[in-house]
């Protein structure tokens, strides 16, 4: 049975996963600040009705080991283009805001497969407006929301993890419109089969979890362990594992909320 080359990722499964409930990295513990979505009190489409509900055809499970084949051999991950053109991990720092980190990473990455220069954006800059400059905890499609109406600011002019109202300005407003998203889809919670056909199609999602109060960012379907998984890009920087990337099993995998940029504003 065709594996994976994960690397030196690690792959997080049942057995191992509370080892990955509080670490540290370089000594000093990490943030999370993923809060569970009440799907009672706000259910799917209910957030403006932004999102769009999911509607790909579904690609079936069958047809996974050769894609996922496919895309290794020629190194058309997106984990490999982001490689490729210096895209690295972001980093929240001690802020709680891994919950932004996700979306906002996605639509670097959707620039990026878009042909668009290479911008760094800032979480921050999103995540203060919702949360009224509090270092509080949320969910990725409620970052979405805001990434869709309002955009985000380039770390040039708010630094990512900068929880200031110094850098509300006016003239910061400006740069939002040019770093927004503008087609995106709301997946059911807890299919992995959307999930991995977003993945499978090229397009990143921000996947929340409630077992690990964690946000994070979904970039390729693999191969491991006799079962399928993700490889994702957490918001810890470069020194968590492997550059900042790890492999979570399908059952560790299924995310309770996930929302996936597809298209950004050319600018």
């Amino acid at each position: 049975m065709f594996e994976s080359n994960v690397g030196s990722m690690p792959i997080i499964d049942d057995r191992n996963f509370t080892d990955y409930l509080d670490p540290t990295v370089n000594g000093t513990s990490v943030r999370r600040g993923h809060k569970p979505r009440d799907y009672n009190k706000q259910p799917m489409g209910s957030l403006g009705g932004f999102a769009k509900g999911f509607d790909l055809r579904l690609i079936p499970r069958s047809d996974w080991p050769e894609l996922i084949e496919r895309k290794e051999r020629e190194q058309s991950r997106l984990v490999d283009l982001c490689d490729y053109h210096g895209l690295t991990v972001l980093n929240q720092g001690r802020t709680n805001y891994c919950w932004i980190n996700a979306p906002v990473h996605c639509l670097e990455i959707v620039r990026m497969v878009q042909g668009q220069n290479m911008v760094r954006l800032s979480p921050a800059s999103v995540g203060t407006k919702i949360k009224n400059f509090q270092n509080r905890g949320g969910w990725g499609s409620e970052g979405l929301e805001y990434l869709v109406d309002h955009g985000c600011v380039p770390q040039e002019q708010w630094p990512p993890n900068a929880i200031d109202r110094k850098y509300d300005t006016p003239e910061n407003d400006l740069y939002r419109d040019r770093y927004r998203v503008t087609e995106w889809y709301e997946l059911q919670p807890r299919n992995f089969d959307q999930l991995a056909t977003c993945l499978l199609y090229g397009m990143p999602v921000a996947v929340g979890y409630n077992w690990w109060g964690h946000e994070v960012t979904a970039m390729d379907l693999v191969q491991v362990r006799g079962g399928f998984g993700i490889i994702i890009d957490n918001s810890w920087g470069e020194g968590w594992e492997n550059n900042g990337r790890g492999v979570l099993v399908e059952s560790r995998g299924t995310p309770d909320d996930a929302v996936s940029p597809r298209v950004a504003v050319a600018s």
